[in-house]
């Protein structure tokens, strides 16, 4: 595979477990159902430093990680305790 920084490569590794194997990125139809649920919830913890907004929460044998680049653009990551 070819990388155009050693970040894209990072996170590649991380996508696929290599790092952080307790964590997964969560994408498509498993995403916006996970994110449904977590809008009912009140986040356990939230930081906001102009650029995004990152979220975590804690539901059922997991943790999860949200960070809100835009209204439209977000990204949850599901960590197992």
């Amino acid at each position: 595979m070819d990388f155009k920084n050693k970040d894209d490569a990072h996170d590649f590794l991380v996508k696929i477990g290599a790092i952080r194997p307790n964590e997964r990125t969560l994408q498509g139809q498993e995403k916006e159902e996970m994110m449904l649920i977590l809008k009912i919830l009140t986040p356990t913890h939230s930081t906001n430093n102009q650029r995004f907004i990152n979220e975590h929460y804690r539901y059922g044998n997991f943790e999860y990680s949200v960070t809100f680049f835009d209204e439209s653009e977000y990204e949850i990551i599901e960590i197992e305790s």
